[in-house]
């Protein structure tokens, strides 16, 4: 989502640091993120655009960024100061929509298939309804509610 500039953009601000951090510059930074993802690709344009607070990520983005610089989501999103990585897989996490919408699939080596119980159905409706910004900000609380209860991925 493109919008005006905003030098307060703390994912901007955390990227930029990160890539500095790591010593490479953005077209390294692209080179070499993508050659370690294939469906999410970065170009130095939109590493600059959000890095300049001119474009927010898609929230796979934010997560595959995340694992690439080995830091929490929500540290990214500027939710947490802790960069600890507890997040590190929720690509590994799917919900898929059958015809109902009701069917969940989660992978961590094993697919386990199980009815969306009401909250979790109400949950998704919310979430598809958020723009990019809401979406994050949703991520990030249930990623510090995770965090606080000492949970992991499932």
């Amino acid at each position: 989502m493109k919008r005006k500039p905003d030098q307060g953009s703390v994912f901007g601000q955390r990227l930029r640091e990160l890539r500095s951090e790591r010593g490479v510059s953005m077209e390294q930074l692209c080179d070499q993120f993508n050659k370690t993802q294939t469906a999410i690709r970065l170009n130095r344009s939109t590493v600059y655009r959000y890095e300049k607070g001119l474009q927010e990520p898609m929230l796979s983005t934010v997560a595959a960024l995340a694992r690439w610089f080995d830091v929490d989501p929500v540290y990214l999103m500027g939710g947490s100061d802790d960069k600890g990585c507890y997040a590190a897989n929720i690509q590994n996490s799917a919900v898929v929509q059958g015809n109902s919408a009701t069917t969940l699939i989660v992978r961590n080596g094993n697919a386990q298939e199980r009815e969306l119980n009401d909250d979790e159905i109400e949950l998704l409706r919310i979430y598809e309804v958020l723009d990019v910004k809401g979406r994050h900000a949703l991520m990030a609380a249930a990623w510090k509610i995770e965090e606080e209860k000492g949970g992991g991925p499932v």
